[in-house]
């Protein structure tokens, strides 16, 4: 790959997951996720990631960090589908920061240092490759950051690992609509189909892949004849100041979602009028 190619990688990744070269314009904290991966960096993380999300309690940080961090476990995914070639990312070198974005607060990430991993020369070789990419990134980066967000929080691993699958498989959707090259579409479903189906639990400190999950469909708030996916996991906005179950949460009753979609459509229809 030359450093023009890698420049405009790295472009994309900034664009498309939040992960950038360096500290992203209107950073107000930064933490490292090495330290982070300790107890002592992981709960000063909590502590002061907490209260700006209005949080009732440590766990609400824990689903929301773990919704963000989706986005850098995704740019592994899409290079290694993409680019075939999948930026190293370690602990040491990868840093969180927190920025105020339009009334939230928005996580975004920064790699200190980049280098790549290329996919081999030999086709045959591609699947090896990309299996060990996967479980070394899982493995050495995101569990030890997920599990120690687990201990200090107090929310089960299950929960905050099924933060992923729903980010994962709304994009999924989105590059297989036309996002990606149709010459891609078979490498994109087989490389998430490893994920899914054969990595095993133990790589991500669990006794079941979290990415091994059935994505239900649920008619659409504003049009009936669309539909969209329910939340693999509750990602517990209603544990906020002020917050509710969300529509698309697992933990909604059907006959309270059905009351929504009624009053949102005859608000937007009054609106009309």
């Amino acid at each position: 790959m030359t450093e023009a190619q890698q420049q405009e990688q790295i472009k994309d990744f900034s664009s498309k997951f939040d992960l950038h070269p360096g500290i992203p314009e209107g950073t107000v904290y930064s933490f490292n996720a090495g330290e982070m991966a300790d107890e002592a960096g992981m709960s000063a993380f909590v502590e002061c990631y907490r209260p700006l999300i209005k949080g009732l309690d440590d766990k609400v940080a824990a689903t929301y960090f773990a919704g963000a961090f989706g986005n850098v476990a995704l740019a592994v995914q899409y290079a290694l589908t993409v680019y075939s070639s999948v930026p190293v990312i370690s602990l040491s070198a990868l840093s969180v920061h927190l920025i105020p974005s339009q009334g939230y607060w928005r996580v975004a990430f920064s790699l200190e240092d980049w280098s790549f991993e290329p996919a081999p020369a030999e086709a045959g070789q591609r699947t090896e490759w990309r299996n060990e990419q996967l479980s070394q990134f899982y493995r050495d980066t995101a569990a030890p950051l997920l599990t120690m967000l687990s201990r200090v929080t107090g929310l089960a691993g299950g929960e905050i690992w099924g933060q992923l699958p729903t980010k994962f498989n709304y994009y999924l959707e989105v590059f297989t609509s036309g996002g990606l090259p149709v010459s891609l579409l078979d490498t994109l479903l087989d490389d998430y189909r490893y994920l899914c189906e054969e990595m095993p639990a133990e790589i991500f400190g669990l006794k079941r892949n979290p990415f091994q999950v059935k994505v239900r469909k649920i008619e659409s708030l504003a049009e009936p004849d669309k539909t969209v996916n329910m939340r693999n996991r509750c990602c517990l906005y209603y544990r906020t100041e002020g917050g509710s179950y969300c529509y698309t949460c697992p933990r909604l009753k059907e006959e309270e979602r059905s009351a929504r979609r009624t009053e949102y459509r005859k608000t937007a229809s009054a609106g009309h009028a």
